[in-house]
């Protein structure tokens, strides 16, 4: 029977399981510790085979001597030599029964051996067997740690290669930025450059426009109050036209009353379309995960998402502008705080744009979902 050493390898299957630094660091020092064997018996192997030792039966057409390195050519030749052996061994079993025969016929016991040297004989064969099946257990599971650590490392490979792209990728985009700088200050004459008094001039028109504006501000808010001031007026006139505005009421619906007489297929398009518009609305919700809808304060509203994971989206306004003044976003991560997208949102309020903070917020909570983060 063959042995298990040099029976094939089965391949190495893919796996999910992901690996460890302590486990790639104990191939990498079990590596380290036996390539100097490795390169002897390679060495060793390799004179050999430009002796011509492997010329299988004595042939110097041996394709193993001019490949000496060929796992399929290993392969067929170890199982020749054990072929060979195994003839070997047979040969020398008849060769020995042959001799006990002669020695019984002509009554000749040979070499005789004691009890002491037999015992002796017994105990060291006994020893080498369980120094030979310690080396095949310890061996085995040394194959089979190796086979183990190889197959989780193959399943990481795609992984480190997509990473090493990515690193490449971004390594070029690096270099292509510092040339476009150095082109543009190649391009570029100093006389031209924004220099630090023109630029704090600028700083200064720009807080002098801002006072302006802030001045402005005040003044619309003093229009406001006045014009709070006269609505107040106005609506106590109301009051006072209200009971000639409950008759007109009463009279309209009178007339309503008569116009659905007549309007009725109106009225019922009007009503599909509204509930056409509450089912749309429902599957906006159910599509991006809305679940509520809050408003914490006057300028403030908040936005509860349960897909593809639980987050939240708080956006600021500017109670006298209504633009975006600031917002907040709470995506969890397992293990950590949270998502940090304070670049998204900076560049959302400057560009007063909530949808394109929406999107890239629930961006990111898909690659959470999908563990890209």
């Amino acid at each position: 029977m063959a042995s298990p050493l040099l029976a094939p390898r089965s391949s190495i299957d893919s796996s999910d399981t992901p690996v460890s630094i302590e486990k790639v660091r104990e191939v990498q020092d079990a590596i380290e510790k036996v390539t100097p064997y490795l390169a002897e018996f390679k060495k060793a192997y390799l004179e050999r085979a430009e002796r011509g030792e492997f010329n299988t039966l004595g042939s110097s057409q041996s394709m193993l001597s001019r490949h000496p390195t060929y796992p399929v050519l290993m392969r067929s030749e170890a199982a020749l030599q054990q072929d060979y052996l195994k003839k070997l061994k047979s040969k020398f079993i008849e060769t020995a029964a042959k001799a006990q025969f002669l020695r019984f016929i002509r009554n000749d016991d040979g070499q005789q051996w004691g009890a002491e040297e037999n015992e002796q004989l017994e105990a060291q064969n006994q020893k080498d067997k369980a120094e030979l099946r310690d080396t095949k257990i310890r061996l085995q599971q040394s194959f089979d740690r190796a086979t183990q650590l190889a197959r989780e490392l193959e399943a990481e490979r795609p992984l480190l290669v997509k990473e090493a792209k990515e690193a490449n990728r971004l390594a070029r985009e690096v270099n292509e930025m510092r040339l476009e700088l150095m082109r543009l200050g190649r391009d570029k004459p100093v006389e031209e450059r924004l220099t630090i008094p023109a630029a704090e001039e600028i700083l200064d028109n720009q807080i002098v426009q801002l006072q302006e504006l802030d001045t402005e501000l005040h003044s619309l808010q003093e229009s406001a109050t006045s014009s709070k001031a006269d609505a107040k007026k106005v609506e106590k006139e109301i009051e006072a036209l209200r009971p000639a505005v409950v008759q007109a009421k009463a009279q309209l619906q009178a007339d309503a009353a008569a116009a659905r007489a007549e309007g009725r297929e109106e009225a019922e398009a009007m009503s599909r379309m509204c509930d056409w518009y509450t089912s749309a609305e429902e599957m906006y919700k159910d599509l991006f995960g809305l679940e509520a809808i809050d408003t914490p304060s006057e300028n403030e509203l908040r936005l509860q998402y349960s897909k593809p994971v639980p987050y939240t989206v708080s956006l600021v306004f500017n109670p006298t502008t209504k633009q975006l003044a600031d917002a907040k976003a709470r995506i969890p991560l397992l293990g950590l705080p949270g998502v940090d997208i304070s670049e998204a949102i900076d560049l959302a309020v400057d560009a007063n744009d909530g949808r394109q903070l929406l999107a890239y917020a629930r961006m990111k909570a898909t690659m959470v979902a999908n563990g890209r983060v």
